[in-house]
């Protein structure tokens, strides 16, 4: 009897410690406090179609498509195109694009700014599509213009990509693959690349042309002053936005972190939780009452690129050289001076 007993009890202490951990559950965990929120929102929309599409196609419900868009006054479509997806290869890339630029520019400008910039480069993209497209029904009454459909997140990435790229310093290089390309060409490039294994498509072309528009400042019109961007955040005023903030993974505009975000090992604004215990020296958003500009390290995370953040200085000219030399002169002499009188 007694072995029975010490039997039974070594199999309950075997069984008692804690189940193993589901590696499912402890990455989609990781993935939700490592990612800010509007990237999480966008990435988990485009899965959720990515899914749906095995059982019917969300392109016909969500996709821009002008018969629909326009004539049908579904309106909505022009705000729900970019989440839409129905092929593993475009899941992948939307992953390896906006989980490695969305997180770095939502921590710089801020989860609300970020969703606003989001949106403005989605409607103006996918208005000028459709002006392209019922302007080319009705010079050439095919309706096969009317058929065509804008969507995809990259669509939108081009513009931001577009809209970083053109703000970057001139001296800036980004890498594709073996190739070294200026910064304000890259997205060309890229579009290039994209025409090649997909053909070319109106929408990309339109989402790089808004992109450059936005960076340049052809579109400052249409941008959201910071002031109103805080009222929305404001929890006291009961802002629209003031919901999100207490979200895990949600940064607030005044904890964005601006350029350091694109610093090797900055941990950026980690959301509402990290934002009291951010690092000493972070940068605040900018009080100008225009939108926050880009970081000048010309989208440092969609490639490797050489003159941002992390490069060196660039060379001084001789008179800033001479100069240096001159004031080192006159300090060790004032050093030697002293030293005598002593």
């Amino acid at each position: 009897m007694p072995q029975y007993d010490n039997g039974y009890n070594a199999s309950n202490n075997t069984n008692s410690g804690p189940p193993p951990a589901n590696p499912i559950l402890t990455g989609y965990e990781s993935y939700c406090q490592q990612t800010p929120l509007v990237t999480r929102y966008v990435l988990n929309a485009v899965v959720l179609s990515f899914l749906f599409s095995f059982i019917f196609s969300p392109a016909i419900l969500f996709a821009n498509i002008p018969i629909f868009t326009i004539f049908k006054l579904q309106l909505y479509r022009v705000l729900t195109s970019p989440f839409m997806c129905e092929n593993v290869l475009n899941l992948l890339f939307a992953f390896m694009g906006f989980m490695n630029h969305g997180v770095k520019l939502e921590q710089s400008l801020g989860s609300s700014y970020f969703a606003v910039l989001f949106f403005t480069l989605t409607i103006a993209t996918n208005v000028l599509f459709l002006a392209i497209e019922i302007l080319l029904w009705g010079l050439t009454n095919n309706e096969a213009h009317l058929l065509s459909a804008s969507m995809g997140i990259w669509v939108v990435l081009l513009g931001i990509i577009a809209a970083e790229c053109a703000q970057a310093p001139p001296d800036t290089i980004k890498k594709l693959f073996f190739l070294e390309v200026k910064a304000v060409y890259y997205p060309m490039v890229l579009l290039g690349l994209f025409s090649l294994l997909g053909g070319p498509r109106l929408s990309y072309c339109l989402g790089v042309a808004v992109g450059y528009g936005y960076g340049y400042g052809k579109l400052d019109r249409f941008k959201v002053r910071v002031e109103r961007v805080r009222k929305w955040e404001n929890r006291d005023q009961n802002g629209f936005l003031s919901g999100f903030v207490r979200r895990p993974g949600f940064i607030t505009i005044g904890s964005a972190t601006g350029p350091m975000a694109w610093q090797e090992g900055s941990g950026g604004g980690r959301g509402n939780d990290a934002s009291a215990s951010s690092a000493a020296g972070a940068v605040r958003a900018p009080e100008d009452p225009g939108a926050p500009s880009f970081p000048s390290s010309g989208g440092r995370s969609l490639g490797g690129s050489r003159g941002g953040l992390l490069s060196r200085s660039p060379k001084k000219t001789p008179e800033e050289r001479a100069a240096l030399l001159e004031r080192a002169a006159e300090r060790r002499r004032n050093q030697q001076e002293g030293e005598l009188s002593v």
